[in-house]
């Protein structure tokens, strides 16, 4: 749930801004809540009025940490506003905490935990302070010696450094068999060679260590190191068996798994592309009849 209080105005333990005194009306109607992030919030705006504040957001951990608030109040305070977060954090007796760009409020009133944050932009931040080199820390796995960074959702990887194609192969491999439990094939007339690429990039802890942004630049670029990319939404993906099967037609051993297109039975398929040989596999459940549901 999030509520929009005013950009300018305030309130007081007296009379209100007309447009805080809607504010303070529609945070009523939730003091029926009782977690009492409603109670407040309506008191942070009676006490700190003057403080910038553009909204709230209420949060709640189902399992939170020993220690650690149940339920949190979220002050919106702007995006880059820095200066608004080392306001509330000393108006509330606590320190901002930074990291890098990112400044974070953390307190608790009642109970309840104060959150808000704000990242300097980076046209004003030193970027090139800010410019690393990636550790075991700071990437996802590494496979034969060399590190891999998963990038973004369509299974991409980068490598640090411009290693060997083949040991980008077998590192793409191991990762996909290890972390996915599949293997990556190319698409049909194409070749997983082909979706590896070559480059030069610069690391940079913005807004925070944690939070890198990966700038591709030339080669004579302050702080530039080679990377490789592993293109791997060009490949498609099969799901792999635990234990090794061998094809019954040419008894090639196989752990690749498929659906049957016909009846949609889990079977597995025969790894030779003379073969491509397709059997059940053994205790897979049926798939469902349509029948069963009429």
């Amino acid at each position: 749930m999030t509520i929009r209080p005013p950009a300018a105005g305030g309130v007081s333990n007296g009379n209100a801004h007309p447009a805080s005194q809607r504010l303070l009306e529609q945070l009523e109607r939730f003091t029926t809540r009782g977690d009492g992030q409603v109670a407040v919030g309506r008191r942070l705006l009676a006490d700190h009025p003057d403080l910038p504040l553009f909204g709230f957001a209420i949060s709640h951990s189902i399992e939170p940490e020993p220690g650690t608030p149940a339920h949190f109040l979220i002050l919106r305070v702007g995006e880059h506003n820095t200066d608004a977060i080392t306001a509330w954090a000393k108006a509330l007796g606590a320190e901002p905490v930074i990291d890098g760009a990112r400044h974070t409020l953390t307190a608790a009133i009642d109970g309840i935990g104060i959150w808000a944050t704000a990242t300097v932009p980076d046209d004003v931040y030193d970027v090139e302070q800010a410019v690393f080199t990636p550790t075991d820390a700071d990437v996802t796995c590494s496979y034969r010696g060399l590190l891999v960074i998963e990038l973004g959702e369509d299974g991409d990887l980068l490598f640090l450094g411009q290693p060997p194609l083949r040991d980008v192969l077998a590192a793409t491999s191991a990762y996909y068999r290890d972390t996915c439990g599949q293997r990556l094939r190319p698409f049909e007339g194409h070749d997983l060679a082909d979706s590896v690429a070559r480059g030069w990039g610069r690391f940079v802890a913005y807004p925070t260590r944690s939070e890198w942004q990966l700038q591709t630049c030339s080669e004579d670029t302050p702080g530039a190191m080679p990377v490789t990319w592993m293109y791997a939404q060009d490949g498609d993906t099969q799901d792999l068996a635990a234990v090794v099967e061998h094809c019954p037609t040419c008894g090639r051993p196989s752990r690749g798994l498929a659906y049957d297109p016909v009846n949609g039975q889990r079977v597995h398929v025969c790894p030779s592309p003379t073969c491509r040989h397709q059997w059940p596999v053994a205790d897979s459940p049926p798939p469902t009849s349509m029948k069963e549901h009429a």
